[in-house]
């Protein structure tokens, strides 16, 4: 936005942040590529590492940075499904470059080298092909275009949303012949103007939710989906 102010689901009560909703959900909307959210179930603590393997793994990978366990998890986490969708998006020798929030996981120097050595690696085990470059950079990096900023708004913004409906889902939502599970009315304004965004399958930008739930002592993969009703009217302009 004009003033320095960026996109964030959280702070969309801003008035001036809900008038640029919309345009700026049209300009992501022609974007030529791929938005994918991975929402994992908050209480699968464990899913790319285990509380025991920390020290073997720094020691494998080469690490250096200071990583308790579930920092250590969260970063493996992010770094073992980039990869894995790296490796089946990717060509041989191609560039990569990962713009990533200020996050915990590249909160210094070391943190950001470890975490770029952890990506390398987890493609080399996951890809057949031999990579190009490979940058992991951060939006601090870009601090008077934000352009990084723009772009990473995007993801939040519908990460943001999948965390209220899946939130919704587990606490409110009602089963309809035992097949699927489905919320109404309970839902925020933005989280429905977002949804109706995310599920529009007209536009050039393609979209993808993949769920890793926990039922029990298994895991169950869950289609989410909207019907079809246009509310972007709603937002203000």
């Amino acid at each position: 936005m004009s003033d320095g102010r960026t996109m964030s689901y959280k702070r969309l009560d801003d008035p001036l942040r809900q008038r640029a909703l919309i345009p700026f959900l049209e300009a992501a909307a022609n974007l030529d590529g791929h938005l994918v959210a991975i929402a994992v179930d908050k209480r699968k603590k464990w899913l790319s590492t285990t509380k025991d393997l920390g020290t073997d793994l720094r020691k494998v990978l080469q690490l250096n940075a200071s990583w308790n366990s579930l920092a250590l998890e969260s970063m493996f986490r992010k770094v073992q499904l980039t990869a894995i969708l790296l490796s089946i998006w990717s060509r041989p020798y191609t560039n990569v470059t990962w713009i990533t929030d200020e996050d915990e996981f590249v909160a210094n120097g070391t943190r950001h080298d470890d975490a770029l050595q952890a990506t390398a690696r987890f493609c080399s085990f996951y890809s057949a092909h031999p990579m190009g470059v490979l940058r992991l950079i951060t939006t601090g990096q870009d601090p008077d275009k934000l352009n990084y900023e723009d772009l990473c708004a995007i993801p939040d913004l519908a990460a943001g949303m999948l965390s209220e409906i899946s939130t919704g889902l587990a606490q409110l939502g009602s089963w309809e012949n035992r097949m699927q599970k489905v919320i109404e009315g309970q839902l925020s304004l933005k989280a429905e103007v977002l949804a109706d965004w995310f599920w529009d399958t007209h536009m050039p930008l393609r979209k993808t939710l993949i769920t890793i739930d926990v039922e029990g002592s298994r895991f169950a993969v869950r289609k989410v989906s909207m019907q079809e009703e246009d509310i972007s009217s709603e937002m203000p302009r």
